[in-house]
């Protein structure tokens, strides 16, 4: 490629198709089939400094770079990521009679309720882990040492600081706050919690006692078996919101009791959301937080820029959307009125994904103080003693040190979840303030939810709240919401 003969378009150009092929291969991977082969960056780093130049001779968007930069990254990593992907895929965990993929895990946990089989399983996985981290890290080393010795970046921490434009570290001290202000609450809730559902203390109790907790399967005898996804069409239909009938929108059902997945490929042309079987509460949320990024994506101005479409290094504003359907369909008003629950059975299934929703913005909360700690040029390998440690102290669930690297999130995305979940709030507060405590059932509601996901990506979300909503982006909304938790024990 001769860059210096390519003008901003032609870049743009470019990088879209990587974008686009990227998502195309994760929707089959995400359907079970044979992706086809990447289309690897045809720039070197060299060109992507012209790249810079460009941008600011044409007055165009640095979004265009990183995205770039992340495609470059990525190419190169793509053999240490294929050695790992290819040993998880054979790694298995042994409990009596089951046989385990690593990669199911977690959901082979949120379907355990004997606690000696979630102890057996920890024992396995942290062998599997052991093992595996080796490969992990090489993957890991081999990105950061990229960014590094070939951009030019102090660390993984810098680099996503100017990919986002924002101070990383500023934002983990919201977080710090977030949980001084929030943990006598979160104790006192999740303590007695933990008892009744496992019959042990939290004291005792590890991270897949908290999946299990947390997976909610323990509630699924109240879930109304004809609840189905033409129910949840049926309801989205009758707010003028049209999912089944929208040309853009491909739901492929599953019934392997997966949870469900989005796959933007072109927004807002083809959205795919893969649809797991609706068999309890945990799959209920799943699709409606995946609806949550399906409906900004297919609502999103098609006149956008690519760069306000498609490349958006700050995924909080898009998890703002989805936590907000997320949060509302497991909400009181939204069980008695849309799925007809009895009001004291509402009642009981809202209270215990109340605190959930504690515990995983906490959780959340905490890895981002990890992550920003351990991606300033701190050794992963020294980094995950401080990952137990932290994630103890702030959740009371043990977490076994050699499991860090397979609780890690690239790009910041604990970030993303964080402010996601306070993104959530402001967003449902504005909407109770507007259209009252039953606003999903309201058509002005859904227009105005239409209205946000008109802007796309075109700016990131506190910029959002202030100049849409009106509201400073902090973390009070959620503070103040989640200080209403309660858990009684009747």
């Amino acid at each position: 490629m001769e860059s210096e003969k390519w003008s901003y378009n032609e870049w743009l150009k470019e990088v879209y198709s990587l974008t686009v092929n990227r998502r195309k291969r994760d929707l089959a991977l995400q359907l079970g089939q044979s992706p086809t082969d990447i289309c690897a960056a045809s720039f070197e780093p060299h060109q992507l400094v012209e790249l810079k130049e460009v941008i600011e001779n044409q007055n165009g968007s640095f979004r265009l770079y990183y995205e770039a930069v992340d495609h470059w990254v990525r190419t190169k990593a793509e053999p240490f990521q294929a050695m790992l992907t290819t040993w998880m895929s054979g790694a298995k965990a042994y409990v009596r009679d089951n046989v385990i993929p690593f990669n199911d895990a977690i959901n082979w946990c949120q379907n355990a309720p004997d606690a000696t089989d979630r102890k057996t399983l920890a024992r396995e996985l942290l062998a599997l882990c052991r093992f595996l981290t080796q490969f992990s890290h090489a993957t890991w080393e081999a990105i950061i040492s990229i960014l590094v010795d070939t951009f030019g970046f102090k660390s993984y921490l810098d680099y996503n600081e100017k990919k986002r434009g924002i101070s990383i570290p500023g934002e983990a001290e919201r977080a710090k706050d977030f949980l001084q202000r929030t943990r006598e609450k979160y104790f006192h809730c999740i303590s007695p919690l933990v008892a009744d559902i496992t019959g042990q203390s939290l004291e005792d109790s590890s991270r897949f006692d908290a999946i299990y907790i947390l997976g909610l399967r323990y509630l699924d005898s109240l879930f109304p078996r004809g609840f189905d996804l033409s129910r949840v069409c049926e309801f989205f239909e009758n707010t003028g919101i049209f999912i089944k009938n929208n040309h853009s929108l491909k739901i492929h059902e599953v019934t392997s009791g997966r949870q469900s997945y989005c796959v933007p490929v072109e927004i807002p042309g083809e959205v795919h959301v893969i649809a797991g079987e609706l068999r309890g509460w945990l799959d209920l949320e799943s699709l409606f937080h995946e609806l949550g990024h399906a409906l900004s994506f297919l609502y999103t101005n098609p006149e956008l820029p690519v760069e306000d479409k498609d490349f958006f290094h700050s995924a909080a504003l898009a998890e703002s959307y989805a936590f907000l359907l997320q949060k509302t369909c497991m909400s009181e008003p939204f069980l008695e009125n849309v799925i007809k629950l009895p009001p004291e059975t509402a009642r009981i299934i809202s209270q215990v994904h109340r605190v959930k929703w504690l515990t995983l913005t906490r959780r959340y909360a905490a890895k981002l103080l990890i992550e920003t700690r351990n991606f300033d040029n701190v050794d992963f390998m020294e980094a995950k003693e401080y990952y137990s440690e932290v994630m103890k102290r702030e959740t009371g669930f043990s977490y076994e040190p050699d499991t860090y690297l397979f609780d890690l999130m690239p790009d910041f995305y604990s970030l993303d979840y964080f402010q996601g979940f306070a993104g959530a709030a402001i967003m449902e507060q504005y909407l109770i303030d507007t259209h009252g405590n039953r606003w999903f059932m309201e058509t002005g509601a859904w227009k105005t939810l239409k209205d946000w996901w008109f802007r796309g990506n075109s700016i990131d979300l506190s910029s959002f709240t202030e100049s849409v909503l009106g509201k400073q982006f902090d973390i009070r909304s959620l503070v103040k919401q989640l200080d209403k938790v309660q858990l009684n024990q009747d």
